[in-house]
């Protein structure tokens, strides 16, 4: 098992995943092999509660991110902070352009 995606998956099972009772085998597991509801259950936990989101989503394949990134709705619980970072992380995954008034240079 790769060393970098154990590190990882172990910052995503202690950010993301407490009440739990997930391996990092099964978290690495899960995010190369599992189904679509799978990865996108542990995508949309790293998108609500990691620390370094753009790092952990390393778990996933490019073409995985680029998928779970679009498709992603914002909830309704903490939907300012989490819109703004998932504009942040679908500008870096995408490179779309996004529009966040708050990191708007001038008026």
């Amino acid at each position: 098992m790769n060393h970098q995606l154990t590190v990882i998956a172990d910052k995503i099972n202690r950010e993301c995943l407490w009440e739990y009772n997930f391996t990092n085998a099964e978290i690495i597991e899960l995010a190369q092999h599992g189904n679509t509801r799978e990865k996108f259950f542990l995508f949309a936990k790293i998108m609500e509660n990691a620390t370094d989101v753009l790092k952990s989503l390393n778990i996933f394949s490019p073409e995985d991110q680029r998928e779970m990134v679009l498709k992603y709705r914002v909830p309704k619980f903490n939907c300012n902070f989490l819109d703004r970072r998932h504009k942040i992380i679908k500008f870096f995954v995408t490179k779309q352009n996004v529009d966040i008034p708050e990191l708007r240079w001038g008026k």
